[in-house]
């Protein structure tokens, strides 16, 4: 299995194309702004596809500082318009951004959950794309 990589900033993207997972990982301590967001956010268009079919996108939150507004309405409108083709699970998040997730995850209407541990996460994904 191929793991396609991006990288923007303090971000990696990653996209495996077989199981249609993708993660994002802050790959040092660091915050998401509107040039980050765009661009991480035209690559997973890209790779989805249009019309997009189900997908899972893992959020490694631990070197995640903050993220800004245009950080999160860019993430918002993709996931807005993919809400019924996408799950979501973010892990090693902070309070600050639990509570930015949480806000997410009622805006946008997605199907997520945080997870304190990696694993936790990456078997809510499976159960969600096992039925």
């Amino acid at each position: 299995m191929a793991v396609q990589v991006v990288e923007v900033g303090p971000v990696a993207l990653e996209w495996e194309a077989e199981t249609r997972a993708a993660a994002l990982r802050f790959t040092e301590r660091g915050e998401g702004g509107r040039a980050e967001a765009e661009a991480l956010v035209g690559q997973l268009r890209a790779w989805v596809g249009e019309p997009p079919a189900p997908y899972s996108l893992l959020v490694d939150c631990s070197e995640m500082v903050d993220v800004d507004a245009s950080w999160r309405a860019t993430w918002g409108e993709h996931f807005r318009a993919h809400r019924d083709v996408s799950t979501l699970a973010w892990f090693n998040a902070n309070h600050r951004i639990q509570l930015i997730v949480l806000m997410f995850i009622k805006g946008t209407g997605v199907r997520g959950q945080v997870f304190e541990r990696e694993d936790e996460a990456r078997r809510y994904l499976a159960d969600q794309r096992n039925g």
